[in-house]
This record gives C-alpha cells, sequence and structure tokens, in this order.
C-alpha cells in the first residue's frame, strides 16, 4: 500500500510554453465513496493502447493510503455496465514544470463547465508543506471536497437523475 500525499491547484490558463510528456484520456468510475474511503475503476486510453485499473484510498486530507492494480476489459466493462452510471471523463496531460512532474486534468464532463486542475505528488508531508507553487497557479482546492473526483463523479450522477 502507497501513500499518495498530493496538492491540487484550480487552473483558469495554460502558458504557451507547458512540457507535455504524456496524454491520457481517462474514464473514471467509482463503486463506492464515502467522506473516507472510495473504490475506483479507471479505462485509460494513451497512445492507442488501452488500460484498466481498479483503486482503494482510504484516508482524508493530504495523505491518503492508496492501492491501485491492473483489470482486464472483462472485469471494468461488468462492474461498469451493471452500474448504469456515467463515467468522469478527462485528459490527464503529465506536464514538467522545473524539474517535477505534474498532472493536469483537463475535466470534459464536470457541472463545473471548463474545468481544468492541476496536481503535484510529494514523497513526504515536509515537502507538502514546503511546497511553493508556480504563479500562474490557481487556488488551491486540495482540501475541499467539492474538487475531489469522487464527488465530481457524483455530482454527473444528480445532474442526470435532474435530466
Amino acid at each position: 500500500m502507497a501513500k499518495e500525499i498530493e496538492r491540487k491547484y484550480l487552473l483558469s490558463h495554460l502558458p504557451d510554453d507547458l512540457v507535455i510528456t504524456r496524454t491520457q484520456e481517462i474514464d473514471q468510475t467509482y463503486l463506492a465513496s464515502t467522506d473516507h474511503e472510495s473504490l475506483r475503476v479507471r479505462r485509460l486510453l494513451s497512445n492507442g493502447e488501452e488500460s484498466f485499473t481498479m483503486t482503494h484510498k482510504a484516508g482524508k486530507g493530504i495523505s491518503r493510503d492508496e492501492t491501485e492494480f491492473q483489470i482486464g476489459r472483462e472485469l471494468y466493462e461488468q462492474l461498469t455496465e451493471r452500474l448504469h452510471v456515467i463515467p468522469l471523463r478527462k485528459t490527464r496531460h503529465k506536464v514538467q514544470l522545473d524539474g517535477r512532474s505534474y498532472d493536469l486534468d483537463i475535466y470534459h464532463n464536470t457541472v463545473q463547465h471548463g474545468l481544468i486542475t492541476i496536481e503535484i505528488e510529494f514523497d513526504s508531508e515536509a515537502d507538502y508543506h514546503a511546497y511553493q507553487a508556480p504563479s500562474w497557479f490557481g487556488e488551491d482546492v486540495t482540501e475541499q471536497g467539492t474538487y475531489v473526483n469522487s464527488q465530481l463523479w457524483q455530482d454527473i450522477q444528480e445532474q442526470a437523475k435532474q435530466g
């Protein structure tokens, strides 16, 4: 089990000199989610290659336990088709800034239209607290439940129910 220690920021624009090292299309569906725990499956498409993962996260705040493993297409489809839900859809760009790797997510179907976030993971809570974001980053939403992916997904489901 790994520890996930990360910060998440809103972005209103992207700098022209952004270095993208990899791009993935992600469909993400939650099988279970509470304030302190979630279980999700993902379909990832990168360079024409499709893969599937299942991830369990436990904890709240800046540091959470995370276990992720590969699953097959068949299991992914069995799990998602039975739910009759809409996946959270996003494009993830891996970017390099000042020698660090970031995940830049452009969301395609969230209630918050035009939502773009950027995340950085840390090896320790000390690194987390010492981090200074570039000036073009927007608000730090790390601890705002509104921007947690499981909540974004739940908002999509609620919107679909309302028609």
